[in-house]
């Protein structure tokens, strides 16, 4: 009796060795494909700005109430902080798709100076923001570089929103005015990242925006610096 029960363990425990040696296999075949988030944070910065043509619009802007600027300091910050929120479902190893919701924040003018007001000279001043926004869908290419790294291309279409506010003051009196409006928009970018655990990603990327906006608000381009946090299931 025991000639037979030894073979028959060594068959079991064969089989279970087999079983189990499958499990990180199977496991890894099952997160090439699944559902996907990510959480973004970084910093954009609006690229074609300037402050001569800013300056320029603070000047228009009081020339419109014949308020000619006498004298002009101003500042432009053109760098803000961007927040992204995306899911996904990856198809395989190496294509996904996405959709989400970003902000690039604004990039933000302020101006102080004086103006003509029939002869006489009044403090003044002219504040001004560009402030974007949106919803995306789109797709993504991955480079496995082994178990643990990979790099990747990322291709967006975007819903941007665009939000245009102004503040000006002369003297005791003020204006404050504000204008939104749409635009589909493109961008794409790289990045890389480093997988813990099969089921998390820690990585960074760069994307450029080409165009943001449009006739009524204004166009940019925008880069945007992002470091991530993904989970895959």
């Amino acid at each position: 009796m025991q000639r037979c029960r030894i073979p028959r363990l060594a068959r079991v425990l064969g089989v279970l060795a087999v079983g189990l040696a499958a499990v990180p296999a199977a496991q890894a075949q099952y997160l090439d494909r699944g559902w996907t988030m990510e959480l973004s944070a970084g910093k954009s910065t609006f690229k074609d700005v300037t402050l001569a043509d800013l300056d320029a619009l603070a000047r228009d802007f009081f020339d419109s109430f014949a308020l000619p600027v006498q004298t002009l300091n101003s500042t432009l910050d053109t760098k803000d902080r961007s927040l992204a929120l995306t899911a996904g479902y990856r198809f395989n190893r190496w294509f996904a798709a996405e959709a989400g919701m970003y902000t690039l924040g604004s990039f933000r003018y302020a101006s102080t100076g004086t103006v003509d007001d029939a002869g006489t000279l009044r403090q003044s001043t002219f504040d001004f923001g560009y402030r974007v926004r949106g919803i995306l869908i789109g797709g993504t290419a991955t480079l496995p570089l082994g178990r643990n790294f990979e790099l990747r291309a990322r291709a967006v279409i975007s819903n941007t929103s665009v939000t245009l506010k102004l503040s000006s003051t002369v003297d005791t009196d003020s204006l404050a005015d504000k204008f939104s409006d749409s635009s589909q928009d493109f961008y794409y970018g790289v990045g890389a990242g480093f997988v813990v655990w099969d089921y998390y990603r820690l990585g960074v990327d760069y994307l450029h925006h080409a165009k943001v906006g449009k006739s009524s608000t204004g166009t940019t381009k925008v880069d945007n610096v992002m470091l991530t946090l993904g989970f895959r299931y």
